[in-house]
């Protein structure tokens, strides 16, 4: 059932006749999407115009969407490795190692499937078959994600470990041309601290440019730590899908004092990046993969303690923590 994408299958550049298919570039990953009905402008929210790209990268993923809901019965489903709303995932036992993504109804007595959908073992191809009745949704547009599903993330997430990359719950931005992440769970003031910077940015001597006030990219790339936006974003509707070399982490706390202290210890940090990392379906080579990539992180990056009022002073100590940091890089 599964067609694997072929590379010489895709015209290198998008090409405008087809209004089946469309290409996105986030992290130096091109997401090809290609459906049954037409992808027009409006199918995805507009934040996905600014990660819109013409021509293909090196690395491709493919998605292709289909609107109807194959016969159960005849798929080799293989082993249940997972189950809990909205998914039961399973892993063929055959040598392709498909994996197959079951949603599922939240009632227990309906057995009735409104997507399926099967990767490959590397996630890199897929074919997602959709409940008919998404077939006027796709048509009305505005969906948030590529894939349909809640969050992209369930697949980019996967995507990344193999590519010495992760997802951080956080802010990021670009300050004058420096890569900065002040990173935390919910509530401790992501978008308050990307507001608090696009204010100041309005009034004083600061190149700022914001990636994402709720999720961001980290990847060990060319020899370089890289920050990327995503479109995931939470207050802040802004994004960008610019990278830049990560220079600053910031774990952030509210607080009523504005101090930045510097983190030395390691397990620390450890403790602190992994409460952040946002997780796909966890399996045993993700959890080593994405262990194998903080680590080293958490020795390279340095990294900070924030603590903020709700004033905004806070500004003038990332500014000098950033000159500071610059600085030492060069």
């Amino acid at each position: 059932m599964l067609q694997p994408l072929i590379d010489n299958q895709l015209p290198l550049k998008e090409d405008s006749q087809n209004s089946h298919r469309r290409y996105f570039n986030i992290a130096g990953i091109t997401i090809i999407v290609e459906s049954d009905l037409p992808v027009t402008d409006t199918t995805f929210q507009d934040k996905f115009a600014l990660f819109r790209a013409t021509e293909l990268g090196n690395d491709q993923v493919y998605i292709h969407h289909h609107f109807f809901i194959p016969d159960i019965n005849k798929i080799d489903l293989g082993q249940e490795l997972f189950r809990q709303l909205p998914w039961a995932i399973y892993r063929q036992n055959t040598p392709s190692e498909s994996y197959i993504y079951l949603g599922i109804s939240p009632e227990p007595d309906d057995t009735s499937l409104h997507r399926i959908a099967i990767f490959t073992k590397d996630h890199t191809s897929s074919h997602i078959y959709n409940n008919h009745v998404y077939e006027n949704a796709w048509r009305n547009g505005g969906f948030h994600s590529l894939t349909m599903f809640p969050s992209d993330q369930l697949l980019i997430a996967r995507l990344l470990a193999d590519r010495k990359g992760c997802y951080i719950h956080s802010a990021g931005v670009i300050i004058n041309g420096a890569g900065v992440l002040f990173v935390g769970h919910s509530e401790a003031g992501k978008s308050t601290t990307t507001n608090f910077l696009i204010d100041a940015a309005s009034k004083r001597e600061m190149q700022l440019e914001i990636l994402c006030d709720d999720r961001n990219i980290v990847r060990f790339i060319n020899d370089k730590w890289m920050v990327y936006g995503t479109w995931s974003h939470g207050d802040v509707p802004l994004v960008s899908p610019a990278g830049a070399p990560l220079q600053v982490i910031c774990f952030i706390e509210q607080s009523e004092e504005n101090t930045i202290t510097h983190i030395t210890d390691r397990k620390d940090i450890m403790r602190r990046l992994l409460a952040c990392v946002i997780r796909p379906f966890i399996t045993a080579d993700w959890w080593i993969k994405t262990l194998d990539l903080l680590e080293p992180m958490s020795q390279q990056i340095p990294c900070y303690l924030m603590r903020f009022d709700k004033s905004g002073a806070i500004v003038d100590e990332i500014e000098t923590l950033i000159a500071t940091q610059v600085t030492q890089s060069v």
